[in-house]
C-alpha cells in the first residue's frame, strides 16, 4: 500500500496563476561513471563540481525568467542530479535569498542518500517527511536512500521542505552486490488555489514509480484513488504530475503506455485530468547538445480533449510520434510537447493552462511559448543559444556533427591535410547560418526532398548534406574558402577577380539536378556552378554547354570561368571528386576544375 499525504500550500500562500506558469528543467548529463561503480550510487568526487556548477547555472536560468513569466514556478532538476548535502545545501542556498521569488516550488532528485545523510536531511530546518512510514528509524543501516525533495517557498519568504523516497527500484538499483535501496511507501500531493480561485494539486514521481506496481496498484493509481476517495461527490482537478527520471528508454512502450492509463477518465472519474500536464524530466544523452538515442526526451504531455493546437513544425519542440518516440506511436492521440534537444541543457519554457483557453479560433494556442534552450555550461552554440531553436537548424547541427571529412574516406590523396581543414571551416561556417537559410540549404541540395519540415527530413536530406559539404570542401582548397548562406545559391567563392555561387544538389539524376535548380536559381546574378551527384555518383558526360543556357557552343569556342559570357557551368561530383583525388597541389586542382569546366 501507498500512503497518500496532501499538503495544503494555501497555508502557505502559494497562489499559481490560472493562465500559464513558468518553468525550467534541467536535463544534465549523468554518466555511469559520474557515480560510484557500486552502491550506493553517488556523485564521485571528481564528478560532483561540475555536477553543482550545473544546479548553480539551472538556478541562474530560472531565476532570468526568459520565458516570459513573472517569475520561475516551478523548477526541476530530474533523478540523481542532486549529489547529496553538498548540492542540497546549494539548492537551498539560493532559494532562501531574497532575490529568489517567493510562492515557488523546486523539485528535485538527489543521489543515493546514505542511512545518516538521510538522517541528518530530515533533522533540517522546515523538513516535512511522513516519519511512521519514511523516518531514518524505518530505514536500515545496510540501506540507501533515492528520494525527491519539494521545496515550497511561502509568501512570506519562509522556506519549507518535504522528502518523498523513491517507492520502487529500478533495474540497476535492484540488481546490487551489497546494500539495498530503501523502498519509501508514501507520496505527496499539495493543493492550493490558482489566481482565478479555481483549485490546483500536484505530485512528483521518481522514475520507475510510475510504472511499477505496489501492491495491487501502480503508484499513479494510489494517489488517484486517494483524491477520488476526498472528492466523494464532488470533482478534484490534478493539474501537474512531475516524473524524474534517470531514465535511458524514456520512450519505451512500458513506459508510455502509462500515459493513457493516467488519462483514462473512466477509471477515478471524481479526478479530472483533462487539463492536466504530465512533465517528464530526463537527464541528458550526451555532455553537450546534440543527437542521441537514449535519455533525454524531455516533454509535457496533455490529454486529448485539450484544446492547444499543434504545431506543423515549431521552434524547439516537436510534437513527438515515432520520429522521436523511437518508433513508438503510442502518444498519437495526446498533445506531446516533445523538447528535440536530448543532449546537455536547460529548458526554459511557459506551460499554458489548458483551463484558461477559449473555444474557437479566438483561443487557438499551443500549449507552451517562449521554449528556449540554454547552454548548460561554456559558452551558446546554435542547438543551446539561450534562445528558441528552430528545426532546421537543431537538424542542420545534428547532422554536421555526424559528416564525415573527405581525409577519412581517402587518407592517401595528396590534399588530405588541406581538404580536412577545409571540411572544419564550412561546418564551422553552416553551424552559423540562419534557420530560414538552413532550410533552404538542404531543400536546394535536395533534389528529391518532399518538404520543409525538418521534422521529416531523413536520408535523402542528410546525403544532400553530405555532398554539398564535400563539394564546398573541395572548393575550398582549390579556390578560397567557400562564403555559405548566401542565398539563393549556397555558397560564393572568388575566382579569379569574380565571385560565383555555387550550387551542390544530389537527386535522381543530374537532369533531374539540372531540372531543380531552375525552380531555385531563376534569374541568376553572377556566374553560378552546379555541382550534381546522382544515386550512383557517375560520371558527368558534358551534353550541355550551360545549364541555364543549353545551346552548344560552336566548335572551337571555348568557355572559361572568368568569363561572364559562358553562363553557368555544371560539373558532375564524381568529375570533383578524381580531380581532388589527382592533384598535388591546390593550384593543381583550381586548375583541374577551371580546365573542366572550361571544356
Amino acid at each position: 500500500m501507498v500512503h497518500i499525504e496532501t499538503i495544503d500550500l494555501s497555508l502557505l500562500g502559494v497562489t499559481l496563476p490560472s493562465d500559464r506558469v513558468g518553468m525550467v528543467i534541467a536535463q544534465p548529463y549523468l554518466p555511469d561513471t559520474a557515480l560510484s561503480a557500486a552502491e550506493p550510487y553517488q556523485w564521485t568526487e571528481q564528478a560532483k563540481p561540475q555536477q553543482l556548477a550545473v544546479l548553480a547555472e539551472t538556478l541562474t536560468i530560472a531565476r532570468s525568467n526568459q520565458h516570459g513569466g513573472t517569475k520561475t514556478h516551478f523548477t526541476v532538476f530530474p533523478e540523481y542530479s542532486i549529489p547529496g548535502p553538498e548540492g542540497i545545501e546549494l539548492v537551498e542556498t539560493v532559494i532562501r535569498r531574497g532575490d529568489w521569488p517567493n510562492g515557488t516550488v523546486v523539485i528535485g532528485g538527489t543521489d543515493a542518500l546514505t542511512h545518516a545523510q538521510y538522517a541528518q536531511l530530515l533533522q533540517g530546518a522546515g523538513t516535512h517527511v511522513d516519519t511512521p512510514r519514511n523516518g531514518a528509524d524505518r530505514v536500515g543501516l545496510n540501506k540507501w536512500v533515492n528520494c525527491a525533495i519539494i521545496w515550497v517557498k511561502a509568501a512570506n519568504g519562509s522556506l519549507e521542505r518535504w522528502v518523498q523516497p523513491k517507492l520502487y527500484p529500478a533495474w540497476p538499483e535492484m540488481n546490487i552486490s551489497y546494500e539495498h535501496m530503501f523502498r519509501g511507501s508514501s507520496l505527496y500531493v499539495f493543493k492550493g488555489r490558482l489566481e482565478n480561485t479555481a483549485p490546483y494539486r500536484f505530485g512528483t514521481l521518481v522514475c520507475f514509480d510510475w510504472i511499477a506496481t505496489v501492491g495491487t496498484q501502480t503508484p499513479c493509481q494510489w494517489l488517484l484513488a486517494d483524491m477520488q476517495q476526498q472528492a466523494g461527490e464532488n470533482l478534484l482537478p490534478l493539474s501537474w504530475l512531475f516524473i524524474i527520471q534517470r531514465n535511458q528508454k524514456p520512450s519505451h512502450d512500458t513506459f508510455l503506455s502509462r500515459v493513457a492509463a493516467f488519462f483514462d477518465q473512466t477509471q477515478f472519474p471524481s479526478v479530472t485530468r483533462g487539463g492536466a500536464c504530465l512533465v517528464f524530466a530526463n537527464t541528458a544523452g550526451k555532455a553537450v547538445p546534440g543527437r542521441t538515442s537514449e535519455f533525454g526526451a524531455c516533454s509535457v504531455v496533455f490529454s486529448p480533449p485539450s484544446m492547444f493546437a499543434q504545431p506543423t513544425c515549431a521552434p524547439t519542440f516537436s510534437r513527438g510520434g515515432p520520429r522521436f518516440r523511437d518508433g513508438s506511436n503510442l502518444l498519437h492521440d495526446y498533445k506531446d510537447v516533445f523538447f528535440r534537444e536530448r543532449g546537455a541543457c536547460i529548458h526554459s519554457f511557459a506551460q499554458i493552462n489548458p483551463g484558461s483557453l477559449i473555444a474557437g479560433a479566438a483561443g487557438r494556442s499551443l500549449a507552451i511559448e517562449n521554449a528556449h534552450v540554454c547552454p548548460i555550461s561554456g559558452s551558446p552554440e546554435p542547438r543551446a543559444p539561450a534562445a528558441d531553436v528552430p528545426a532546421s537548424v537543431k537538424w542542420l547541427n545534428d547532422e554536421l556533427d555526424e559528416v564525415q571529412s573527405l581525409s577519412l574516406r581517402h587518407p592517401t590523396a595528396p590534399l588530405s591535410a588541406q581538404v580536412n581543414i577545409a571540411h572544419q571551416q564550412n561546418k564551422a561556417a553552416l553551424r552559423e547560418i540562419a534557420s530560414q537559410s538552413a532550410t533552404h540549404a538542404i531543400r536546394l541540395a535536395a533534389q528529391e526532398s518532399k518538404t520543409e519540415n525538418a521534422d521529416d527530413w531523413d536520408s535523402t536530406e542528410s546525403e544532400a548534406l553530405e555532398h554539398l559539404i564535400h563539394t564546398l570542401d573541395i572548393a575550398g582548397v582549390g579556390f578560397s574558402p567557400p562564403a555559405v548562406g548566401v542565398d539563393p545559391a549556397h555558397a560564393t567563392v572568388p575566382i579569379g577577380n569574380k565571385i560565383v555561387d555555387i550550387l551542390a544538389i544530389r537527386g535522381s539524376s543530374h537532369e533531374h539536378c539540372i531540372a531543380h535548380s531552375r525552380t531555385f536559381l531563376t534569374n541568376p546574378q553572377r556566374q553560378v556552378i552546379l555541382v550534381s551527384r546522382d544515386p550512383d555518383n557517375t560520371v558527368w558526360h558534358r551534353r550541355f554547354g550551360s545549364f541555364l543556357r543549353p545551346e552548344t557552343p560552336h566548335l572551337g569556342d571555348e568557355r572559361k570561368i572568368t568569363d561572364p559570357a559562358s553562363g553557368s557551368l555544371h560539373l558532375g561530383y564524381q568529375n570533383l571528386l578524381v580531380l581532388y583525388q589527382q592533384s598535388t597541389t591546390p593550384a593543381a586542382l583550381a586548375g583541374g576544375i577551371s580546365a573542366e569546366l572550361a571544356a
